[in-house]
This record gives C-alpha cells, structure tokens and sequence, in this order.
C-alpha cells in the first residue's frame, strides 16, 4: 500500500526529507539554467519565466515543462515538451575534436514545435513574410540560398558564408554546392515539421555527406560515419548553428540556428 508523504511524514523522516528538498532545489536550478539559455539566444522574443511557463515578449505564455516522467527517447522526439528539448547536451567541436554520440545522445533533433511555430510562423504562408534570398560564396558560385531574416539568420549566414571563402581550396569544395536551406516540408518517416520548414537550416552538401537512414540497411544497424571537415563545423557553431553530425542519428550534411543549445 503506497503512503502519502505530508510534511509530517518528511519530517519524521529526515534522510527522505533531505533527500526530498535536494531533488527540489537541482530540479529548480535545472529549469533556471534552461530558462536562462533560452533567453540569452532569443533575447527578442522570450523576457521571463513563471509557474512552469515561458513568458514571451508579446506576454504569451508557453509550458515549459510537460511534468511527464520516464519519457522514453522516442516519446520525447515525438511528443517532446519545451524542457524535453533542452534535455541533451549538445558538444561543440572545439570541445572535443573526436567525439562520437552514444546511444540516442541527439542534441538538437528533440523540437517542441510550437516553439518554432511561435518563432518563426504557424504555417507556410506566415513564414514566408519573413524568407529572403542572400547569395552563398559569391566568390565563387552564383548560388543563392532562402531563409529567414528572423533572428537575423539571414546576415548570420552571410557571415559564414563569407569565413568558409577564406577556407583553402581542399575544404571550400565541401560548401560551395548547398543542398537546400527553406523547404516547407516533413522530416523523413516523420510527423514532425522539419526545421528546414522555418528556413532556419542548411544542407551543405548531399554527395560527401553521411545520413544514418541511408546506412541503417535492412539490419537496421549502422555506425557513425563522417566526411565533412570540422574546420567547416567550427565557424557554423561559433554563430549559433549545431550540427547534426553530432547526433547518434547523424545528418552531416545539416546546419540549423539553435544557439540555446551552445550557450
């Protein structure tokens, strides 16, 4: 028979009491740390946190927190909350050159997408208000990409754009040929809106690029494999993209601006 624990009980109790105010204050400090990054990256869109809601700068408030526990991995990538998508660590490349993901170790593929939609539109006509086209390594192609000016993804992207001219001729040749950025559309076997939808990514390069669905086979096994030089990565991370050859479900080939998860 399970027992109510009031406060009576915790304090006649006092390892459990203990061990209770611990979990209290580490699951406070853990939303505070979360809440904060999200309003050091979007400083233009979210002012403060209250009762396990975000409060946007138009005084919309958003849960934060689902409050459901014991989320496996494929409940969070598929019914994540906005605290689910903060959950994962993710690991820049000038802090470690050789790390491989373990295990469901995706920093970045878990979205709340009414977050996004919030952001960036709720549909494609609303996102498409704020698409723009900027030339990509005018240097040396005449490509242009579409994105969103939101966030000013679009000048972030100019800036890199221009560092990877300056790359050498052996690592240029990785980005010179953009596979896409905005495309409204599903992720791959998915229900969920892709980020590409909000024109917030960037494929960069379909023919020396690994995807774990293509190696997955019909063992439905597959091993890490990258092609892409992390000279590349480095100036992607340094303005606010992540990558998805930092996933245990790689996607080498992606870029998306999510700087919450680099802070």
């Amino acid at each position: 028979m399970l027992k109510k624990f009031t406060l009576n009980n915790l304090l006649m109790r006092p390892r459990l009491l203990v061990s209770s105010l611990i979990l209290i204050s580490n699951t406070f400090l853990c939303a505070n740390s979360d809440i904060e990054k999200l309003k050091n990256a979007y400083p233009n869109f979210i002012k403060d946190y209250s009762s396990n809601y975000i409060i946007w700068n138009d005084d919309e408030k958003m849960i934060f927190d689902d409050l459901i526990s014991n989320k496996s991995f494929e409940e969070k990538l598929n019914n994540p909350s906005l605290k689910d998508q903060l959950s994962i660590k993710y690991i820049k490349t000038i802090e470690n050159k050789d790390y491989i993901p373990s295990l469901n170790e995706d920093a970045g593929r878990i979205r709340y997408e009414p977050f996004f939609k919030k952001m960036y539109g709720k549909n494609e006509r609303e996102v498409n208000k704020n698409l723009v086209k900027i030339p990509w390594m005018p240097k040396y192609t005449k490509r242009n990409i579409t994105v969103t000016k939101i966030n000013d993804i679009d000048k972030k992207l100019i800036n890199i754009s221009s560092e990877l001219e300056n790359l050498p001729k052996h690592l240029r040749d990785f980005v010179l040929n953009p596979d896409g950025a905005y495309n409204w559309r599903k992720i791959a076997n998915s229900n969920n809106i892709s980020v590409h939808s909000f024109g917030i990514a960037l494929d960069i390069n379909l023919k020396n690029s690994n995807y774990w669905l293509w190696d997955k086979g019909t063992n439905k096994k597959y091993k890490y494999k990258n092609q892409i030089p992390l000279e590349i990565v480095e100036i992607f991370e340094k303005y606010g993209f992540i990558w998805g050859g930092r996933w245990y479900h790689y996607d080498t080939m992606h870029f998306e601006y999510r700087p919450e998860l680099l802070d």
